[in-house]
C-alpha cells in the first residue's frame, strides 16, 4: 500500500513540476491510507486539515464524505458529498455518493435528482438506475420507477433486485394483475419463497383473482404456519367465494395466532354472518356481532368503522354482510 500510494504521490510531483510533495496532497495521501486501514476518526482529522488548506481540493472532500459516513455521521457526510460534487460536476462517483447520503438522510427527491445526474454521466450504471428508483418509489413517483427498471439490464443478479421494485410500482399503479406478473417470475428465480408468495396471494386478492390468491396463500401457510396474515388473506378469499365455513376456518387460525388481530375478528364476523345467511343459523348471527364488537374493542378508529358500527346496530337484518370487508 505505501509502495503503491508513494509512487502516486511521485507521479503527481514529476506532473506538477514541484521537487517535494505539497503539504496538502502529502495529507491525503496518509488521510487515503488510514480510512483503508479504518481509521477514520485520524482520517477525517488529516482530510480537514487538507481541505483547509486547499478548499479546492476535490478529491480530499470525497474521501472526507466517505470517512464521515464510515464513522456513521451522514450529515457531515452529505456536506462533503455535495462540496465534491460542486467542485467537480462532472465526476460519477462522487454524484452517485451524494444521491446515497441523501437517500440514508430519507431526503427522497433530493437523493432522486442526485441519481439523475449521476445516470446523465454514465447512463447504464445499475446502482445509479436502481438508487434512483428506490427513491421514486418512496415519493410515489411510479411511472419513474417503471422507466429506471426498463433501463436496468434483466440478467438473472439484476433481476432479483429489480424485480421487487417493479411490483411495488405496479402496486403504486393499483395494477395487481401486472403486479401479480412479476411476483410470479420472482418466483421462477428465486423458488418458493414464503415472502414472495405472500405477495403474490395479495396481489391476486386485489385484483379479484380469489381462486389464484388461495393458491398462493396456502403455499405459504405451508412453509410458514405461523404466518397469522396468510391466514387472514385466506379467509379473505374464501369469504368473496362465498365458502363461509373455510372463511371462519382461516379466520380463526389467525386470531389463534394474534387474539389482537382487528381485522381477524372483523372478516370473521363477515364468515360468521355469511354462515348465518346460508344456513338460517342465528347463533352464527351473534357469533358474527360478537368479533365484529371484539374489532371496534381493539381498533376503534378502524378504516370504515362507520360500516361495522352500522351492520352491528341494524344486526345485518337488510344488509349485505361483506360489506364488512370493506377497508
Amino acid at each position: 500500500m505505501a509502495t503503491w500510494w508513494g509512487r502516486a504521490l511521485i507521479g503527481f510531483c514529476l506532473f506538477t513540476g514541484c521537487s517535494e510533495p505539497p503539504p496538502a496532497v502529502d495529507l491525503y495521501v496518509d488521510a487515503v491510507a488510514l480510512r483503508e486501514l479504518g481509521q477514520n476518526e485520524l482520517a477525517v482529522r488529516k482530510l480537514n486539515a487538507v481541505v483547509a488548506a486547499d478548499p479546492e481540493f476535490a478529491l480530499a472532500y470525497s474521501e472526507l464524505g466517505k470517512a464521515y459516513q464510515a464513522l456513521g455521521d451522514h450529515e457531515k457526510a452529505l456536506a462533503a458529498f455535495a462540496k465534491a460534487a460542486d467542485l467537480d460536476p462532472w465526476s460519477f462517483e462522487d454524484h452517485l455518493n451524494l444521491a446515497g447520503a441523501y437517500e440514508r438522510l430519507g431526503r427522497y427527491p433530493e437523493a432522486a435528482d442526485a441519481y439523475a445526474k449521476a445516470i446523465d454521466l454514465e447512463p447504464e450504471s445499475f446502482e445509479a438506475l436502481i438508487g434512483a428508483a428506490r427513491c421514486h418509489l418512496k415519493t410515489g413517483e411510479y411511472v419513474k420507477v417503471l422507466a429506471c427498471c426498463e433501463r436496468m439490464k434483466d440478467g438473472d443478479d439484476g433481476s432479483l433486485d429489480v424485480l421487487p421494485l417493479l411490483a411495488l410500482a405496479y402496486e403504486g399503479q393499483e395494477d395487481y394483475v401486472q403486479a401479480a406478473g412479476v411476483y410470479r417470475r420472482l418466483l421462477e428465480l428465486q423458488g418458493n419463497d414464503p415472502n414472495v408468495l405472500l405477495s403474490l396471494g395479495v396481489a391476486c386478492m386485489k385484483a379479484e383473482q380469489y381462486e389464484q390468491a388461495t393458491h398462493a396463500l396456502a403455499s405459504v401457510v405451508l412453509l410458514r404456519p405461523d404466518d397469522g396474515a396468510a391466514f387472514r388473506h385466506l379467509g379473505y378469499c374464501f369469504a368473496r367465494l362465498g365458502d363461509a365455513d373455510r372463511a371462519i376456518q382461516m379466520y380463526r387460525s389467525s386470531i389463534d395466532l394474534n387474539q389482537d388481530d382487528w381485522e381477524a375478528h372483523r372478516g370473521l364476523g363477515v364468515a360468521c354472518m355469511l354462515k348465518a345467511h346460508q344456513a338460517a343459523d342465528a347463533s352464527a348471527g351473534a357469533r358474527a356481532v360478537h368479533h365484529w364488537r371484539q374489532s371496534l374493542a381493539i381498533k376503534p378508529d378502524q378504516p370504515k368503522h362507520q360500516v361495522l358500527e352500522r351492520l352491528i346496530r341494524d344486526h345485518v337484518k337488510e344488509q349485505d354482510p361483506l360489506q364488512g370487508l370493506s377497508y
